[in-house]
């Protein structure tokens, strides 16, 4: 089966989109599919590149920065390569901006035989771009609402999202195929407990991740008999105002910097030597992070809310109300410092992606007519 995914941007770079596309491309490229991914080169790598199995095709940016991902050149590529590409299915991911409504236009006036599938990753407050932050509704309105008409089905990560499909952008619910991301590895062995309490947050620094709201907890920590740290994995913009908090509360001793980790057996080991991970974000379309660590038995505190609400059932992830009170963070951090807690084993929510991208199999052969 020949598959074709569409994404505006680098997908080799961090972020739960573009561990989607790579896991799941990975995967049935394994079983023997042909798979082929198309980007726009952001980032100055290679123009053609054969990748852990499958192929990427990255083409010219363009202005697209400026301009919320309109790219003509890439329009025009794919009008042009697309009967020599012949796929049996498109997947298009990503909502925000301009890059995949036209594509996905573009495809269906062209080639509208071809299956066409649509992965929105449509988190309703990661708005970075003008666009997003001010003419919000507007965007959903004129362009959201119309494009939902293309695609053949539409596949979201968790139920949350599923929700606001339905209800912001007018999408029938029999259109929608929920399918959650996935992890690569477990573990059933216990932890021990360890002398210093391990705290981890991993992820991309942005005042929506709620990074603030940990290292606001600290100082209750501080009071306690007992040493801790805060290890802090990841980049983003607001990585100088989240220091320059924990230089006020006088507890940037107790925190370790560490950029984004690409080793992942690296990042695994990160995850089970830690006591406590935390995701107090203001909104997640899913979590993968979560997923990741609960996946190498540590404990995790998440906020009552968006999807990460669906992995408070998950035994050993915990929920705080959100805008998170850290005190009551604190309290339920020691308290889970305290007692020797159970983690898993854990719902049909928490699989492998050999498991996920099965599902994409199945939907992809349904679509396309392939046995």
């Amino acid at each position: 089966m020949r598959i074709l995914t569409i994404k505006n941007g680098e997908i080799t770079h961090q972020g739960g989109i573009n561990k989607t596309i790579r896991e799941v491309n990975f995967n049935l490229a394994e079983r023997g599919h042909d798979c082929t991914v198309i980007t726009t080169n952001t980032s100055s790598l290679p123009a053609t590149e054969t990748y852990q199995g499958y192929q990427i095709i990255r083409l010219p940016p363009e202005w697209e920065a400026n301009l919320y991902g309109l790219n003509w050149g890439a329009y025009q590529y794919l009008e042009k390569n697309l009967p020599h590409l012949d796929p049996d299915v498109i997947h298009v991911h990503g909502y925000h901006g301009l890059f995949s409504p036209l594509v996905m236009r573009m495809i269906k006036k062209q080639q509208p035989h071809i299956p066409l599938l649509f992965s929105p990753h449509f988190g309703v407050f990661s708005h970075a771009t003008f666009l997003g932050q001010h003419l919000w509704g507007t965007y959903n309105r004129l362009v959201g609402r119309r494009i939902m008409n293309l695609p053949d089905l539409v596949i979201t990560a968790s139920q949350f999202e599923a929700r606001n499909l339905e209800q912001i952008l007018k999408v029938e619910p029999q259109k929608i195929r929920v399918i959650p991301h996935g992890i690569n590895h477990h573990t059933n062995s216990p932890k021990g407990k360890n002398h210093t309490l391990n705290l981890l947050y991993v992820g991309y620094l942005l005042k929506l991740k709620g990074v603030q709201y940990i290292i606001k907890a600290l100082p209750y920590l501080a009071r306690q008999d007992l040493d801790f740290k805060l290890r802090i994995v990841g980049e983003g913009p607001y990585q100088d105002k989240l220091k320059e908090l924990a230089r006020k509360l006088g507890v940037d001793q107790y925190l370790e910097w560490e950029g984004f980790i690409p080793d992942p057996d690296r990042l695994r080991e990160c995850y089970r030597e830690s006591d406590v991970f935390l995701l107090l974000s203001q909104s997640e379309n899913y979590g993968i992070v979560v997923t990741e660590a609960l996946a190498m038995g540590t404990p995790t505190i998440v906020t009552n809310q968006t999807a990460l609400e669906e992995f408070v059932s998950e035994p050993g992830c915990f929920g705080v109300n959100y805008p998170p009170d850290p005190e009551k963070v604190a309290r339920l951090i020691m308290d889970i410092h305290h007692h020797q807690l159970q983690v898993g084993p854990f719902s049909d929510k928490i699989r492998t992606w050999k498991q996920v991208s099965g599902d994409y199999e199945e939907i992809y052969r349904d679509l396309g007519g392939v046995s």
